[in-house]
């Protein structure tokens, strides 16, 4: 399937919320070409800049869809977006007046239960008291979605984030979560170090 390509200084993860601001001609004019009835697919930039210039993505994204914008004062359009599943990048097809690529399904293998859950989010909730931080997300009973959200809480860089993003399934994604949350929140303890909070969210603009 041939879909339009948001590039972004961000990963998104399956069933999050995300608030995008967009004021950008040629991403203007992908909204308006999809939406509202449409889709669209946000993918994390490997290199290159996010806005007035070229973007090399990584090849897993997420399908995002959502109501007609917000049209603020400056011209700029608000999208409050749904994001949905994940979908390979397989080719660019144009670039003109936006990016769009074929893209195939990228379904999620499973591989998870309860005790892989379960074991993640004590690692979330160990992280979080390290940092101080008070508020966690709630964590679904599927685990596959639970993995999704357990992932967008992990902090790093997007390289990192993007890994567990491509994770074929849940229980790997599950179990290099809370891999890399007990190594942060060893880290903050032994730098004694805190830090203003988790990235438990997107909202980006």
């Amino acid at each position: 399937m041939e879909l339009p390509v948001f590039a972004l200084h961000q990963v998104v993860f399956p069933g999050a919320q995300v608030s995008l601001r967009v004021f950008e001609r040629r991403y203007r004019r992908l909204v308006d070409d999809v939406m509202p009835d449409g889709r669209f697919v946000v993918a994390a930039i490997r290199r290159g800049r996010e806005v007035a210039g070229p973007a090399e993505v990584f090849r897993v994204g997420v399908t995002v869809s959502g109501p007609a914008p917000d049209v603020l004062p400056d011209g700029s359009l608000l999208l409050e977006l749904a994001s949905h599943d994940r979908v390979a990048l397989i080719e660019p097809v144009d670039d003109d007046p936006y990016p769009r690529w074929r893209t195939e399904p990228y379904p999620d293998e499973g591989g998870a239960g309860t005790d892989d859950v379960e074991a993640a989010t004590a690692a979330l909730a160990l992280y979080l008291a390290s940092i101080g931080e008070v508020d966690a997300p709630a964590i679904p009973g599927d685990p596959v979605a639970a993995s999704h959200v357990l992932a967008a809480a992990v902090p790093g860089l997007p390289s990192v984030r993007q890994a567990l993003l491509e994770r074929p399934g849940a229980g790997a994604r599950l179990t290099q979560a809370a891999t890399i949350l007990r190594r942060e929140a060893a880290l903050v303890r032994a730098t004694g170090a805190g830090a203003a909070g988790a990235d438990l969210g997107v909202s980006l603009n």
